[in-house]
This record gives C-alpha cells, structure tokens and sequence, in this order.
C-alpha cells in the first residue's frame, strides 16, 4: 500500500515541476515583451522638413499671377536654414518667394508666400508642379499643386501696303499697321499675309495673259515674339521693329510670259493673334 502512495507523490512532484517551468517561460516572454515595447516607444523620429502648400490649384490668365500659401515645419529636432524650390512650371512662367528662405527651430514651422507668374507666350493648359524645401543635405515631402493657365484672346486690326512697283525679281518690304482698340497693352504672338487674290487690268484680261498668285512669293515676319502694342495704331516701323525682319513679297521671275501681271494689283490679306499683358 506504500508504493502507490510514493508513486503519487513523484507524479505530483512532477506536474508541480512542469508548471513551475511553464509560469518561468511566460514570465520570461512577458519581460522580453516588455524590453522591446521600451525600445520602440524610446525610438527617435528623424530629422526632416515637412512642406505643405495651399491652396491645391489656381486659375490665371496668360500674362497674369497666381499667389499659393506655403508652411514648412521642422520634425525630428531639425533646426537650420531652409531654401525653397519650385519644379514642373511651364514655359514662360516664373516662381518667387517671399521670404526667399527661412530658418527653422526644432519643432517650429514657418509660413511663406510663392507667386508664379505667367508671361502672355506661356501655353494655355494645366500644370502639375512640385515644391521643396531644403536644409543641408535634408529635404522636404514634395508638396504638388496644379496651375490652369486659361488663354485670353484679344483683338486687334492689322493691315498693310507696299511703297513701290513690283517686277520679275524685285522684292518689296509691308510695313504692317496695327491697331489696338483695347485700353490695355496687347502682346502680339503672331502674323501673317497672304495674297487673297490678283486683279488684272481690262487689258490683259482682254488679251488673255495670265497672272496669279503663283507669280509672286511672301515672306514673313521674321522678328521676335511677343510684339508689345500699346492701346492705339501703331506700326512696324514705329516699334523700332528692323525692315530686315518686315514680311516681304516679290515677284518670281519666271520663264513664262508675265505680261498679263503688268499693271495688275494685289489683294492682300493679314492675320494674327495676341493677348491681354
């Protein structure tokens, strides 16, 4: 009757000794647990530049301004100067700051204004552009907004003459006459002429000689754009433009009979486009 009695005893002894080493185990997981719980609550956040921009788009005439709101915030203790950025503008288009860079504290922020500002040549269209902040070798979240620049057509008379007689192989300048009957500056983009038709004499129609607009040739204008023309009639000559860069016709000299474009007259035709400055 002693030996299972004994027997009972190790077998109690034993369970007591597995849950012990159990109790042990889950004491032990819970201390780890709570090492790495203190290492991750005790990580630093990094250094860095936060960079937000309002608002998230703007609409602007060509020619004209838009103004965005910027704020950059310090994160992760950083502190230093910071300059600013701006990627993805059209053409034509500028961006400026004001200030033009700052100096972040650690966790302090700063605002600032960025202006972009079109010219009257920058295309119509929407842009998706980028802004940046930079500290050392530290840069900033991009920041994106979008800008719509919406085209202003205006409009404007243009006409012209020649000075002279044509011939086979003469070539003669039109000072073309513009006329702006807006009360602002138009920005002229381009120009042209054409000979919309040639008018024989009663004679060579009589005769049956023949002249067209294939007997003479135009060249365009040549200078550079935008022309600036104030409210008013102007000219090319009057803008100071040179005659060299003035559209020109001439008359080819061709191996037909060109008899039937003596006397004849051109009718010329013109066109353009422009904007509002």
């Amino acid at each position: 009757m002693s030996m299972p009695s004994g027997r009972t005893g190790v077998a109690t002894r034993a369970l007591l000794l597995t849950m012990l080493v159990a109790l042990a185990s889950v004491a032990a997981l819970g201390a780890s647990g709570g090492q790495n719980n203190g290492k991750e609550a005790g990580a630093k956040e990094s250094k860095g530049i936060v960079m937000a921009l309002s608002p998230s788009s703007r609409s602007v005439d060509q020619g004209q301004s838009a103004a965005f709101d910027a704020t950059v915030s310090s994160a992760g203790g950083f502190s230093g100067p910071v300059t600013y950025s701006v990627s993805g503008l059209p053409a034509g288009a500028t961006a400026a700051w004001s200030p033009s860079s700052g100096t972040l504290n650690s966790g302090s922020s700063t605002k600032m204004n960025l202006t972009v500002s079109t010219s009257p040549i920058t295309p119509a269209g929407k842009y998706d552009f980028t802004v940046t902040g930079t500290g050392g070798t530290i840069q900033s979240n991009p920041a994106k907004a979008q800008l719509h620049v919406k085209e202003v057509k205006r409009n404007f008379g243009v006409s012209g003459s020649l000075t002279g007689a044509l011939a086979p192989g003469i070539s003669l300048p039109i000072d073309l006459q513009i006329a702006n009957p807006e009360n602002k500056n138009i920005a002229v983009t381009s120009l042209s002429a054409s000979i919309s038709q040639v008018v024989r004499t009663p004679a060579a129609v009589g005769a049956g000689l023949p002249c067209s607009a294939a007997d003479y040739n135009i060249t365009q204008y040549t200078g550079t754009y935008p022309i600036t023309v104030q409210p008013g009639s102007t000219s090319l000559s009057a803008l100071g433009i040179p005659q060299g860069s003035w559209p020109r016709i001439s008359m080819l000299d061709t191996l037909q009979l060109q008899d039937g474009c003596k006397g004849a007259t051109l009718q010329l035709s013109y066109s353009g486009t422009g904007q509002a400055n």
